[in-house]
């Protein structure tokens, strides 16, 4: 699985191969791209192009493919001998050959050896061209060779390439031949296959299957070409793993700061709540200790006042006045609900009765004459059902 997780960050899911080749008709390009979705392969799409920027325009911004040289530019040859090296077989087949100007791909069917030469300027100019339109060049392949990636899953024994006939015989490769073609198309696997884009189709495939059975001399061009890709491709994903990471980062940073902001804003409701509670607890509570003090200092002063006042008026009374009520500093109205009370703080209310008007009479004189009485009003004097005249005064204090 880690393998595979690898395999997509590096290549992704997309696999092209790119075929260059010729006919009598003509140079062409034949392009096919499969995707790879889990442990199954489609074919994507296929084109036949006539130019590079054709090719590029049609994939994503720095896309990887195998290139397959197949035109005019490759030389193939095929013979048959025990030899197995590479290269002497390369200098049995081409002997004037300067192999450093080469690039040489061998394929090895028993004793049947396909050689396939190309100038590496050419090569190089290509892979130059291609990477100069946003695609990278991973894979070189040269001639028809690399229809041995899928020789295995084809059932006929005579194939047709985009400029070849390939036959087969027992699994093994025997000839290919440079001929005019048939349109065909080939099952491969539960893919239909054309004969044009057999060569590009094996390209695709041997990015997945990695059984590239030829041996070249093209190894280190190869690993330059894969880390210049790597180098790209690990770039390309670091900044949209960065991105990702970021904007993730930045999501969580907002759903926090969001999640917090609202409960210190919750908060400072309730802090605000709060806080005018207890404002207006503390201008009660001022107001309470004021009413309480005020209260306190009035009974205080007014006890020992209260006391000397009914003391003083009590040892004035004759015997003929008998009190009834005593009212000192009388309300001056009713006592409301969240109403002040409002008290007449300058007088005293005395009523009762009087079984002698003469000395009722002399008792208010008497009482007029007291140095801290200001006045007394008879409020009400007469017969009651008792035939006791009842009498209500008012004493008006003079320095309470």
């Amino acid at each position: 699985m880690l393998n595979r997780f690898s395999t997509y960050l590096l290549y992704g899911n997309h696999f092209c191969g790119i075929e260059h080749t010729s006919s009598g008709e003509g140079e062409f390009i034949f392009v096919s791209v499969i995707k790879q979705s889990k442990k199954e392969l489609n074919q994507e799409f296929n084109f036949e192009l006539q130019s590079i920027k054709d090719v590029s325009e049609k994939f994503k911004k720095n896309q990887h493919a195998h290139l397959i040289i197949n035109n005019e530019k490759v030389i193939s040859k095929s013979l048959q001998s025990n030899q197995n090296e590479a290269q002497k077989l390369v200098y049995k087949s081409f002997p004037n050959i300067n192999i450093e100007d080469f690039y040489f791909e061998v394929l090895s069917e028993n004793n049947n050896h396909f050689i396939s030469i190309c100038r590496k300027d050419y090569v190089n100019t290509l892979i130059q061209k291609y990477l100069e339109h946003n695609t990278f060049i991973t894979s070189i392949s040269l001639g028809n060779n690399i229809f041995s990636t899928i020789k295995s899953f084809i059932k006929e024994q005579n194939v047709f390439t985009s400029n070849a006939l390939i036959k087969l015989k027992e699994g093994q490769i025997i000839t290919i031949n440079k001929t005019i073609v048939e349109n065909k198309y080939y099952e491969i696997n539960g893919l239909r296959v054309s004969n044009t884009e057999i060569l590009s189709f094996s390209a695709s495939i041997q990015s997945i299957l990695k059984n590239n059975a030829t041996t070249t001399n093209f190894e280190i061009k190869h690993s330059v070409l894969l880390n210049e890709f790597k180098q790209t491709r690990f770039f390309s994903q670091y900044l949209k793993f960065t991105g990702l990471f970021i904007l993730g980062m930045l999501l969580v940073n907002f759903l926090l700061f969001n999640h917090y902001f609202n409960e210190v804003n919750h908060l400072q409701q309730i802090t605000a709540v709060n806080k005018s509670t207890k404002q207006k607890i503390l201008i009660l509570d001022e107001s309470v200790s004021k009413k309480q003090k005020l209260a306190d200092d009035l009974l205080r002063s007014n006890g020992s006042k209260s006391s000397f006042y009914v003391n003083t008026i009590m040892n004035s009374l004759p015997e003929t006045i008998l009190l009834s009520e005593y009212d000192y500093q009388p309300l001056l109205k009713r006592v409301k609900p969240d109403k002040p009370i409002v008290l007449d703080t300058k007088a005293i209310m005395v009523s009762g009765r009087s079984s002698d008007s003469e000395l009722f009479s002399t008792w208010i004189a008497r009482l007029e004459q007291i140095d801290w009485v200001k006045k007394v009003d008879i409020i009400s004097y007469g017969l009651s059902s008792n035939h006791l005249p009842d009498f209500e005064i008012k004493i008006t204090l003079s320095n309470d």
